[in-house]
C-alpha cells in the first residue's frame, strides 16, 4: 500500500458520521484562512472536503480547488498519523483562487495545530 495515498476508505462519506462531526459541542475547529478544519475524535481517520457552490459557481473551479486541498492533506497526512483517529472536514471559506503552495502551507498548518491539541488534551 502508497504510504501517501488516499484511498476511498479514507473519505467520509457516512451522512451519520458527517451530522456528528458538524453537531454542537462535539468537535473542534481550527482556522487558516480560506480554510476551516472541523475535527472529531472516531473510529477511523476520514476526510471530508468542502467547497461551497455559493463561492465558485463552475464546477471546474470548485473541483480544482478540493483537488489543491486533497493533494496538500495526500502529503501530509502523516502529521495526524500520531494522534488518535479523526473524522475531519476542510471548508472553504473565500471565493478566489490560491496557488498550490500556499494551500499546502495552511493545509499543514492545520494538521499541526489539530495534532498538537489532541496532544495536550491527552495529557
Amino acid at each position: 500500500m502508497k504510504k501517501n495515498g488516499f484511498p476511498k476508505r479514507d473519505h467520509l462519506c457516512s451522512h451519520l458520521l458527517i451530522e456528528r462531526l458538524f453537531e454542537p459541542g462535539g468537535s473542534k475547529s481550527l482556522q487558516a484562512y480560506p480554510l476551516r478544519m472541523v475535527y472529531r475524535e472516531a473510529d477511523s481517520t476520514q476526510v471530508l472536503i468542502s467547497v461551497p457552490k455559493r463561492l465558485f459557481h463552475n464546477a471546474v473551479d470548485r473541483n480544482r480547488v478540493k483537488r489543491q486541498i486533497r493533494e496538500a492533506y495526500r502529503t501530509n497526512k502523516s502529521l495526524l498519523a500520531t494522534t488518535k483517529p479523526l473524522s475531519v472536514a476542510f471548508l472553504w471559506l473565500d471565493s478566489k483562487h490560491y496557488p498550490t503552495s500556499v494551500i499546502n502551507k495552511k493545509v499543514c498548518n492545520l494538521l499541526q495545530r489539530g495534532s498538537e491539541q489532541l496532544a495536550q488534551q491527552s495529557c
